[in-house]
């Protein structure tokens, strides 16, 4: 999973820059679901890619054990969790996998804000889907998002590993050739917030181009995402209020009305080459103590050092 070359090792905020695209992302999906910052309840933008990411989490895990595992499967038994936890129960007929911290955490989270809808219907089936294998192969949508950005979180890895893993996180719920190439290209996005921090906006102006003006849902919300990104930083403010954190400020350029799973993406984009330090004056955040607990499991599990 991990490669030797050196040219690969994590900036020195690395570990911050987990915790800033984790928090932003939670932030950033919120601020399109109330009108004063954070929301008070969860949501599924925010849950599901902490999930996913203790999906791969646990891969890490086993291979710091010796023992291989399949990335994409150990994430679609964490899809499995989530989706108990969003509707009470596992799908019928499917494997129920053993809880693991985070099912904890946010066993009582309360029903979650919605996000896109083809996350809870492809993870409804018994069975895994997969790029190979697709479930809905024409689904497609903004959910293969955030995902991307969490998969982009492994450090030591080559930028089309990155890709493929976004890629098979996506194939877990969207089956459309669109969603796959959306979710690579984010995954390759916030791969390059994360290596080469301000200098970030070359690269994804190159992935806004590489989009062209291909159809989907979800290349459409990734052209959305990299645009107002790119606004952003090009602004030089530190956002649309006076202290706005830019990774939510850019929110502010989508409005209100963005779909989650855009508005936290795009956050997590820019808090991937910029950090992210939360406002005082959003709500406190309903997925606070799992962000936290998820940047110390993660950061240990992969650099070997607690943050």
């Amino acid at each position: 999973m991990t490669s030797p070359q050196h040219d690969l090792e994590p900036r020195p905020e690395y570990a911050d820059r987990v915790r800033a695209i984790l928090q932003a992302t939670a932030d950033g999906a919120a601020a399109t679901r109330t009108d004063g910052g954070a929301a008070e309840g969860a949501g599924e933008t925010e849950t599901l890619q902490l999930f996913l990411l203790d999906g791969l989490l646990e891969a890490v895990e086993w291979a710091n054990e010796g023992v291989a595992a399949d990335e994409a499967a150990c994430m679609w038994l964490a899809g499995l969790r989530w989706f108990k936890v969003a509707t009470g129960s596992f799908p019928a007929g499917a494997p129920e996998p053993l809880p693991r911290w985070i099912d904890h955490e946010l066993d009582s989270a309360g029903s979650l804000a919605g996000a896109d809808p083809q996350n809870l219907v492809a993870l409804a089936r018994p069975e895994m889907a997969s790029t190979g294998r697709p479930a809905f192969p024409t689904a497609d949508g903004p959910g293969v998002l955030p995902r991307a950005a969490a998969m982009a979180l492994l450090p030591r890895v080559d930028e089309d590993m990155t890709a493929r893993l976004s890629t098979d996180a996506a194939a877990l719920t969207h089956g459309s050739p669109a969603a796959h190439r959306a979710a690579g290209l984010a995954g390759r996005a916030v791969r390059a917030g994360l290596d080469l921090g301000s200098q970030a906006p070359a690269r994804w102006a190159e992935l806004l181009q590489e989009t062209g003006n291909d159809d989907g849902a979800s290349l459409s919300a990734l052209r959305t995402a990299l645009a107002a990104a790119l606004e952003q930083l090009a602004s030089g403010e530190t956002g649309g209020e006076a202290g706005t954190e830019p990774a939510t400020a850019v929110v502010q350029r989508l409005g209100r009305n963005a779909d989650p799973d855009t508005a936290g993406f795009a956050a997590a984009l820019v808090a991937s080459a910029v950090g992210y330090q939360r406002d005082a004056r959003l709500q406190p955040s309903a997925t606070g103590a799992v962000i936290e607990a998820m940047h110390r499991r993660w950061v240990t599990a992969v650099l070997g050092t607690a943050p």
